[in-house]
Formats: C-alpha cells, sequence, structure tokens
C-alpha cells in the first residue's frame, strides 16, 4: 500500500475501524461467529446476540485482531511498521505503547500468519504452549520454562515457492546423531543450525541457541547445498543472522513469518496482513 492511501485509511478511528472490517464481514452480512447462524439482533454499545445460541458479540470478537488492547488505528500502523520489518522495541516506540504491548500484537500477527499455514495443524498439535483455544483466543505460553523439544523444520522450494514444512519425528538430537554417525553437514546463521540436503529437502532448520550449548560440537561445514542457492537463502540470510534468543514456542512463529514473507516477496502484504488479522481464530482442538 502506498503511504498517500495509507494515510487516508489511518486519517481517524472511524476510517481505521472501517477499513478493517471490510475484511471481517462480507457485503456487510454479520453473523454469529459461535454457530454460524444470521439470526441475530442488535444490543446497545455495538454488540450483538445470536438468536440461535444466545452468544453475544461485538464486530471483532473471536477474531485475532481482538486478541490486544490496542485501536484499529493503532492495529494498522502496526502492520505497516511490521511489513517494514521494524524491530518491536522502535514500534513500541512509534505507536506510543509499552513494549509488552507492541510484542504482544506482533506475536497476535506471526500467530496469524502461522494459522494460514499449510502446515498449521500440525505446529499446534506438535509444540508444547503453542496453540488456539475454541473461545476463539490463542496462547502462546511464554509464564512456562522453555522446556520441550526443539523442532525441526525442511525446506522445499518449488519454483518461485518455499515451504518450510515441520518434521515432527525430527527433533535437535537427531541433528547430532546424522552429524555425528551419518557425516551430515552443518553450519550456523545466526542462531540457526542449518544441514546439507537431507532426503527431499534442500537443508533442516532448527534453532540453535540450546543446540550449541549442550553439544561440544562446531556447526561450520562448508559446501552445503543451500549455500549455492540463489532463492530462499540467498533471501533469508540476514534475517535469520537478526534472530536473538530461540525457544521451541518462538521458533515456528519465526520461520513462518518468514516463509510468508518470501512466497509474497513480490505483493504488497499489508492488505494480505490486515485479512489475516480480521480472519476468525480457528479452532485447531477438534
Amino acid at each position: 500500500m502506498d503511504l498517500q492511501s495509507f494515510e487516508k485509511i489511518v486519517k481517524n478511528e472511524n476510517t481505521a475501524k472501517k477499513f478493517l472490517l471490510h475484511f471481517c464481514w462480507k457485503n456487510h452480512q454479520r453473523f454469529c461467529p459461535k454457530c454460524r447462524s444470521r439470526r441475530i439482533y442488535t444490543l446497545q454499545g455495538g454488540r450483538r446476540r445470536c438468536g440461535r445460541c444466545a452468544y453475544t458479540f461485538h464486530d471483532f470478537s473471536q477474531r485475532f485482531i481482538n486478541n490486544g488492547n490496542i485501536t484499529c488505528q493503532q492495529w494498522l500502523r502496526l502492520i505497516k511498521l511490521f511489513e517494514l520489518e521494524v524491530p518491536t522495541g522502535r514500534m513500541a516506540e512509534q505507536l506510543s505503547v509499552s513494549y509488552n504491548t507492541a510484542y504482544k500484537s506482533v506475536t497476535t500477527l506471526r500467530m496469524a500468519i502461522l494459522a494460514h499455514s499449510l502446515d498449521a495443524s500440525l505446529i499446534i498439535r506438535s509444540i508444547e504452549g503453542l496453540g488456539f483455544g475454541k473461545s476463539g483466543k490463542f496462547h502462546l505460553d511464554v509464564s512456562s520454562k522453555v522446556g520441550g523439544r526443539m523442532p525441526v523444520f525442511g525446506i522445499v522450494e518449488r519454483g518461485p515457492h518455499v515451504f518450510a514444512d515441520l518434521i515432527p519425528e525430527l527433533d535437535e538430537d537427531n541433528i547430532v546423531h546424522f552429524k555425528m554417525n551419518f557425516h551430515l553437514k552443518t553450519a550456523s546463521l545466526g542462531k540457526i543450525i542449518y544441514t546439507d540436503q537431507f532426503k527431499q529437502y534442500s537443508a533442516l532448520l532448527v534453532g540453535g541457541s540450546r543446540l550449541s550449548a549442550t553439544y561440544n560440537i562446531k556447526h561450520a561445514d562448508k559446501g552445503l547445498f543451500i549455500d549455492s542457492s540463489k532463492g530462499f537463502w540467498s533471501y533469508s540470510k540476514e534475517w535469520f543472522r537478526r534472530l536473538k534468543g530461540i525457544s521451541p514456542r518462538n521458533f515456528p512463529l519465526y520461520i513462518k513469518e518468514l516463509e510468508f514473507r518470501y512466497n509474497h516477496r513480490t505483493q504488497d502484504i499489508f492488505p494480505i496482513l490486515a485479512k489475516y488479522l480480521c480472519d476468525l481464530v480457528p479452532d485447531f482442538e477438534d
């Protein structure tokens, strides 16, 4: 989105909300986000109640945008800053909010991106402390200790697109096993450990924070297949170097964000991110 168009939609809170609402309700037709019934009636304060299941809701209920305490104008400005890859601390300054508020909002956007990935259901079921609830809320349990298996992703490139697939049967121990016993080459890039070709994958990726600390092994092999790639890996290198502190919960969010950015690198991602943010939170628990 060009700057003039952006300034028009963030002119005031009403224009910002109107822009976001058109992603929520096709042709302005409301329905109950819980049972999908259109038998609803209006209450005071802009709320509505379903005549079928009696669920009371507002325009953003059970949508990603409802996970946060910032205004519509702030959401749109955050999307623009996210699009430009502005660091979270700088976002907080620009939006005049606390760092925690900015971090939660950025995490909301990343969770929305994850939810739209092809292997979202598998990731949600596999990563401890990461999930979506039936209430329309997601949870990223940052209060618990960082434990659990570090997820491994395999990189597959098909033409102009890349797929970072979770491989649930592998973890960081497997990477070390393959390196020590089957001479699988490994190298590091920032906080990421990556490997040479493995089966159908051009590389395996794993967060290296704990891997490097636990095993006294150098990941500095040369001549890995992906290092000669001019596609995804060339696009990703500087991005991976900037990652600081990787947990099993956050790693999938970073990888799926980068997958999204690469696959939409020739598109205007602002309206796509706005749509993702306004979508209903899916229920992966069934």
